[in-house]
């Protein structure tokens, strides 16, 4: 049988994807956990999104870095279902970020505030589309 090896800058990488998305384990609790103090030190616009921002969001933005962090996981261990985790991931990161960018008014005129968004939604599809690479690959069991 040939047995195929993976590259051993896969493990860095997904050890990098794994960190990333701990950070957003962090943010999302760091968020949900601030004070009315906190809310309060934040600019006007900000402390508008976080005051109104539905259930339905926060429970994507849950969903999002935890199946992100176990995506991350599941390349560390090179498991298949990887980029399945990704996906989730992905989409539940779309809907939370819905919020700010199309319904909750104000945030979209703030090119800056957005910024960081769109980056974190590229990570995600970048996330994604690499671990499904990496599956057809075949370095992932």
């Amino acid at each position: 049988m040939n047995a195929i090896t993976t590259p051993r800058w896969l493990t860095w990488v997904s050890i990098l994807f794994l960190l990333w998305n701990l950070m957003g384990v962090g943010a999302f609790v760091s968020q949900w956990t601030m004070s009315a103090t906190d809310i309060a030190a934040l600019p006007q616009i900000e402390r508008d999104l976080w005051v109104s921002m539905p259930g339905w969001a926060w429970a994507a933005y849950a969903i999002g870095v935890a199946v992100g962090t176990l995506g991350a996981i599941g390349l560390i261990l090179r498991k298949y279902w990887a980029p399945l985790a990704f996906s989730f991931s992905l989409i539940a990161i779309i809907i939370q970020f819905s919020y700010p960018f199309l319904i909750a008014s104000g945030a979209q005129t703030d090119i800056a505030m957005l910024a960081f968004p769109m980056f974190i939604i590229v990570m995600a599809v970048v996330q994604w589309q690499l671990s499904r690479h990496w599956q057809r690959k075949g370095w992932l069991a």
